[in-house]
């Protein structure tokens, strides 16, 4: 991971937002040199009702959230044309 562009999605519903999972994932990251893409880390919280007994999330604006944030992460990640 030396030194690749990295995020995250928090999915927990918890009101914290797992604040401290975050302040030492971003440490651990640190140590690694790598850049946060940070408008492609968010909290994006997936009650366990919006998850499927296909393990998929079929609420459209979950998913719509999820798909914004994972397309910031592509457009950092690949070169420009």
């Amino acid at each position: 991971m030396y030194a690749k562009r990295v995020a995250w999605i928090n999915a927990s519903g918890l009101p914290t937002g797992a604040a401290d999972a975050h302040a030492s994932l971003r440490k651990v990251l640190g140590y690694l040199a790598t850049e946060i893409v940070e408008e492609a880390c968010a909290h994006v919280p997936v009650p366990r009702q919006a998850v499927g007994d296909d393990g998929l999330i079929a609420d459209p604006q979950l998913r719509a959230r999820i798909a914004d944030v994972l397309r910031a992460l592509a457009e950092r990640s690949t070169p420009a044309p």
